[in-house]
């Protein structure tokens, strides 16, 4: 529940409209926009068009995070809803994200046992790589039905953002919520093995 729930918050926190300059002032390239003043004979306002930047993908780092280090905390199911939710509220094609990033936690579940050993560098490395597979594949099947994307270079900043930005994400979830590698042979309640 708790994954859910913090899904839904950093989806909502994409929906808040954070930039409240109108479009009707200038265009996306960062001249300055120059606006006279109402007396003759004085210097003339200079605005600047707000900096156009883009977020890392925080919520493809929670579920990978969590799939990586208790993937019992992030089912299946919840990733598929949250991303698919995702889809529509942000407009994009939908489920193609949605599955694209089902499959690769899927693939990191099922090496999640084997991953309980590795030094955390091979985790963000095996993480990393996932990633930029999934985009280039997203990227490429959105050109192939010509669909319009995000410029190529907007895209390369969200993702270099989004991989350094995992270590930040482990922490957090580890610090916040006790999401961490259970250790070799760690039983739960039950007393099955983890």
């Amino acid at each position: 529940m708790t994954f859910v729930l913090l899904g839904l918050f950093i989806i909502f926190t994409h929906l808040i409209p954070l930039e409240t300059v109108p479009p009707s002032l200038g265009g996306s390239s960062l001249e300055p926009i120059v606006q006279p003043r109402a007396t003759a004979g004085t210097e003339t306002d200079v605005l600047f068009d707000p900096v156009r930047w883009i977020a890392p993908d925080l919520l493809i780092l929670l579920a990978l995070a969590w799939v990586t280090r208790r993937p019992s905390f992030a089912p299946a199911l919840a990733i598929g809803v949250i991303f698919l939710l995702a889809d529509m509220l942000f407009q994009r094609p939908p489920g193609l994200w949605a599955g694209l990033v089902l499959i690769l936690s899927e693939i990191l579940r099922g090496r999640a046992r084997s991953m309980r050993t590795l030094p955390f560098w091979l985790e963000w490395a095996t993480v990393a790589f996932g990633i930029v597979v999934i985009t280039l594949i997203y990227r490429f099947t959105l050109s192939m039905v010509l669909v319009a994307q995000a410029p190529l270079g907007l895209t390369l900043v969200q993702l270099m953002l989004t991989i350094t930005l995992y270590p930040a994400v482990v922490f957090v979830s580890y610090a916040l919520f006790g999401v961490n590698r259970p250790a070799p042979g760690e039983v739960d309640a039950l007393g099955h093995r983890l």
